[in-house]
């Protein structure tokens, strides 16, 4: 019963979290145009979502719920209602419970104890809101965002338990239609195959094991950004570097609020705390933030912080593990602290005795 009544409020909080995601962000692609292939590039390039937002636009069932629900909702819904903002709410939802359970079987995983198993979701959707939602600046919503998280969830899942290669390799090339950040799925694959018995060592990272999966992915992920972008070359573009405004950014205390709000503010916490993170399997992955800013820095927004989102259950997992391991190391110092009280107490009460004998 607790269990079910857990789940129902996880469900209720999620349904509510992208409520406020639609109501409080701006769309940036238009959806009949990525239905039909005609929007700018990259976004267009991310083809994935195209296929069920064209399905909805011919949907007259789809047509009449979202013309229900737009008349009857005052708050939820953007206006006008359309049948692809139904659909997008759904997968949304249905994305980010996949993703938040993904996550809570990793932290299970990598955890000593479990302390904080029922809090892992909820700290997942807290994480969310703020990398999301939390914006001053560039307060967007991209259709193809919260499958892309869920899709690497389900990456770093298979990596993680070292399911068979060629799951990795379905899911990877599934992720890459949908978006381009599955490349950094494979120096994560690279980072877990370097830790066998509890020991990270850097010479693993290139080993043949890992190359072997890792190369033919890449020159597949190569192969289709070729394809793409020849397929689309005659669409307007918003392909350019963003050095120059990432420069900017990183010089404006203004922006640093919001460029620290990527992760739900632990970014940081995690890599200052990362000796206390006890699995070396995670305590390896966290090699993979670096990799991620280089990438990210001449291509991505960085105050635009839904570009770290895929990162999301790696830093809830690992902000988990390292506070059950402060809160760990606390409780022992109590219970030797309470421990060392009571001998001091008996060892008082004794002497005592003997002096009323005496």
């Amino acid at each position: 019963m607790k269990r079910a009544a857990l789940v129902a409020v996880y469900i209720v909080a999620t349904i509510q979290f992208v409520w406020c995601y639609f109501r409080m962000t701006l769309p940036w692609v238009n959806t009949a145009k990525y239905a039909l292939g005609r929007e700018r590039m990259p976004f267009q390039a991310r083809m994935l979502m195209a296929l069920p937002m064209r399905w909805a636009s011919h949907s007259r069932a789809l047509a009449w719920l979202a013309k229900a629900i737009s008349g009857h909702s005052v708050f939820w819904f953007p206006k006008p209602g359309s049948p692809e903002v139904v659909v997008q709410a759904a997968m949304d939802v249905g994305c980010l419970l996949l993703a938040g359970w993904l996550t809570t079987k990793i932290y299970r995983a990598s955890s000593n104890c479990r302390l904080l198993t029922w809090l892992i979701y909820l700290l997942f959707l807290a994480v969310c809101c703020a990398t999301y939602v939390m914006h001053t600046a560039q307060n967007f919503r991209f259709i193809y965002d919260f499958p892309s998280l869920a899709l690497f969830a389900a990456g770093m899942y298979l990596i993680y338990f070292r399911r068979h290669w060629v799951w990795f390799a379905v899911l990877f090339c599934v992720a890459t239609v949908n978006r381009e950040t599955t490349l950094l799925l494979l120096p994560l694959y690279m980072l877990d195959n370097a830790v066998e018995d509890g020991r990270f060592a850097w010479p693993r990272v290139l080993g043949a094991r890992a190359l072997a999966v890792v190369v033919p992915l890449a020159a597949l992920w190569i192969a289709w950004e070729i394809f793409v972008r020849h397929l689309f070359a005659h669409h307007r573009s918003e392909m350019y570097p963003r050095l120059d405004w990432n420069l900017k950014s990183l010089a404006l205390p203004l922006a640093w609020p919001q460029l620290l709000s990527a992760g739900g503010y632990l970014l940081l916490f995690v890599v200052a705390m990362h000796r206390k993170l006890v699995d070396p399997r995670l305590r390896a992955w966290l090699w993979v933030i670096p990799v991620w800013l280089v990438f990210m820095f001449p291509c991505g927004i960085l105050v635009e912080t839904r570009i770290w989102g895929e990162l999301i259950p790696l830093i809830v997992c690992a902000t988990a593990v390292i506070c059950e391991e402060m809160l760990l190391v606390r409780m022992r110092v109590l219970t030797r602290r309470t421990a060392l009280a009571v001998v001091d107490a008996a060892d008082v009460d004794g002497v005592s005795k003997v002096r009323e004998a005496a």
